[in-house]
């Protein structure tokens, strides 16, 4: 199974992410990232490694890796 990576420090809190997954597997984590954004965090259990999220991210965020 794919591995979803995520380079949190990247993560601006756009959300566009959060809005697009099927499953409801990503939120934001509460906690601000060197940049001071709230950055996204992913709820593995959930995550079925869909590729939304990479797809649709501005910044990079994701990476999955097989």
């Amino acid at each position: 199974m794919a591995t979803l990576n995520l380079n949190v420090e990247r993560c601006k809190s756009c959300s566009y992410c959060i809005i697009s997954c099927p499953k409801k597997a990503l939120q934001l984590s509460g906690s601000l990232n060197k940049e001071g954004y709230d950055y996204v965090i992913v709820e593995d259990d959930k995550c079925i490694r869909c590729g939304i999220c990479y797809t649709v991210c501005p910044d990079d965020v994701f990476e999955i890796a097989e």
